[in-house]
């Protein structure tokens, strides 16, 4: 078991990752491992009003197009925003079983 955490900002799809896991994975010690992904929320810092938090999406938007849409400060509405979490790809742990017998 593969265990990965892929922050909102990486705009990976976690369908295409676990797509893309198993042709990678073939032929190798992986094969036929589990991927488990964890998503881990977007932060930004608005730089008007000075809040930092968590990202919200914009409901109003298809998610195809929200994901790319200027982050808006949840308390002020400001565009003026920076991102300060949920760039990473993270491969937080790999669990295997080991064969003791010869």
């Amino acid at each position: 078991m593969v265990n990965v955490e892929i922050g909102e900002f990486t705009f990976l799809i976690p369908e295409q990752l676990q797509f893309n896991f198993e042709i990678a994975s073939k032929n190798t010690l992986l094969e036929g491992a589990e991927l488990r992904i964890k998503t881990v929320s977007g932060r930004l810092k608005c730089m008007d009003c000075g809040n930092e938090g968590e990202a919200e999406t914009d409901e109003s938007l298809p998610p195809q197009i929200a994901m790319f849409a200027p982050m808006k400060c949840p308390k002020c509405g400001s565009s003026n925003t920076v991102i300060t979490g949920g760039k990473d790809f993270v491969i937080s742990s790999i669990e295997a079983e080991v064969s003791t017998s010869q």
